[in-house]
């Protein structure tokens, strides 16, 4: 892989924004999880991060339903609770931890909105 280097401004929230062309390269969308990792004084390394796989079991997921309804309805109010508890439950596992990841992004946009 060739070395890309660009620059950006940190904004006065302490924000920056990945620039398109390391998302592109990194593979990462909205709602991807990210580390940052301090290597010295002038230096950091962004990685993808998958927190687990497979980590959602049968005895917990109708809690976990309930609790992703309740921040998507804070997300995208007005959806209605039978619509999205429907939406999730015909999702497979790992459909619905990429919608938890997404429905968290939203979730944290709304809240910086704020």
């Amino acid at each position: 892989m060739d070395s890309i280097k660009t620059l950006r401004i940190l904004g006065k929230r302490g924000r920056i924004t990945v620039p398109e062309e390391i998302r592109d390269e990194m593979g990462l969308e909205r709602g991807d999880i990210v580390s940052f990792e301090i290597l010295d004084d002038d230096s950091a390394v962004i990685r993808r991060e998958r927190l687990c796989d497979n980590c959602v079991t049968e005895s917990n997921q109708t809690d976990m339903m309930k609790l992703l309804v309740k921040a998507m309805q804070f997300a995208h109010p007005g959806e209605s609770v039978q619509d999205a508890f429907e939406f999730l439950t015909d999702l497979t596992p790992p459909q619905r931890f990429d919608c938890v990841a997404r429905i968290i992004a939203d979730w944290a946009e709304k809240l910086h909105e704020k």
